[in-house]
């Protein structure tokens, strides 16, 4: 490889550290203060006048290499590379010579950033690189990259037995690159995420809880200045990286006949109206299997002031009609590198009402 080309993607790496805006010490107000050279990359200094402390963006500290580099590599391992060949990649990728010592070392070290790592030596032992997962790009007005890890789908199923009801979710993320209706998200749609003040929230319960999703994302994101890569490189890092992220960018849609479902036959209060061939869409961020339930996670980079209940709600119904599931196995979270907030969606649109005693005979609908 040129010495050009090593240059300009040495630049490349140069500029993924994400911005600071405020002092991770005192959230004062902060200014910029040069630039600390470091062998393969220039990483950008930082002074806070309140506290006088001076920093780097970077949670990793004083790491030879790029964190972006790092991150590949382990990614690299955990899609089931070699520990000898992810040199030869990374050396294609950025121009930079690592070792496959390093990398050991780094799986070593990061191990508490992909618990996958503990899966891997199944994984090997029953599937090739190619079956691992499936992965295509959707053509939906946008780009959406939709990925599904077959192996950690399979392991999770069969490792517990609460979650071996959830062989429909299987079934359907099998099925998505082949049968899913495209024709659907191209043209002008209602999204998901238009429904915003609609539902009655009183019911809801807003559950704050430390969750490892935000670990992962303080861990990732500080190698990601451009905010539009944010999502995509945290989705690549927990599809292949963590134990419970089985498909990432999944579309969804219900329609009218779904919406009648809800309404007439459960009694569910669904404040959305179709009109016969129209749909809502959407593309789920992550999708998981832990604690006996399917957890549907938006990505938000500021959680905290954020709320979108309605639109995961919405994603939910969606995914509880697609596969045959209860809505009532059905969790939904959001986070970002700090906050992370999680509620049932069966509150959101199943209102309790006051115990009546039914008729002889007649029994209380599933939901």
């Amino acid at each position: 490889m040129g010495k050009k080309s090593i240059v300009k993607k040495e630049k490349s790496i140069n500029n993924n550290y994400k911005t600071l805006t405020h002092c991770p010490y005192c959230q004062g107000r902060i200014i910029k203060r040069g630039k600390r050279e470091k062998k393969f990359e220039e990483v950008q200094r930082y002074y806070c006048k309140k506290c006088d402390k001076s920093f780097t963006s970077a949670v990793t500290k004083n790491k030879t290499y790029p964190l972006k580099v790092i991150i590949d590599a382990i990614t690299l391992y955990n899609r089931l590379g070699s520990v000898d060949r992810i040199p030869a990649v990374v050396k294609e990728r950025y121009g930079i010579s690592i070792t496959s010592r390093a990398v050991s070392n780094w799986i070593k070290e990061y191990e508490r950033y992909i618990p996958f790592v503990r899966m891997r030596d199944f994984a090997v032992k029953n599937y090739g690189q190619k079956d691992l997962m499936e992965e295509s790009k959707l053509i939906h007005q946008q780009i959406y990259s939709f990925k599904y890890h077959r192996a950690k789908m399979g392991m999770i199923l069969n490792e517990e037995f609460k979650h071996s009801r959830f062989k429909p979710l299987q079934d359907f993320l099998e099925l998505v690159i082949a049968e899913c209706p495209h024709q659907l998200f191209q043209n002008p749609v209602k999204r998901a995420s238009e429904y915003k003040k609609r539902f009655n929230l009183e019911e809801v319960k807003i559950t704050p809880k430390t969750n490892f999703a935000t670990r992962i994302a303080n861990f990732v994101l500080q190698a990601v200045a451009n905010n539009k890569a944010r999502h995509e490189a945290l989705q690549d890092f927990m599809i292949a990286n963590d134990s419970v992220t089985i498909a990432v960018e999944v579309p969804v849609f219900l329609d009218c006949d779904d919406l009648r479902h809800y309404k007439h036959e459960l009694n569910f209060d669904v404040p959305v109206r179709l009109e016969d061939g129209e749909h809502v869409t959407g593309h789920i961020d992550l999708v998981q299997v832990r604690n006996g339930a399917i957890y549907l996670m938006d990505y938000k980079p500021s959680a905290k002031k954020e709320k979108p209940i309605e639109q995961l709600t919405i994603y939910a119904l969606a995914l509880s009609r697609l596969t045959g599931l209860r809505l009532y196995h059905f969790k939904c979270a959001w986070f970002d590198d700090k906050d992370y907030f999680e509620f049932f969606p069966l509150h959101v649109v199943y209102k309790k009402k006051s115990m009546k005693r039914l008729p002889k005979g007649q029994k209380k609908l599933d939901v």
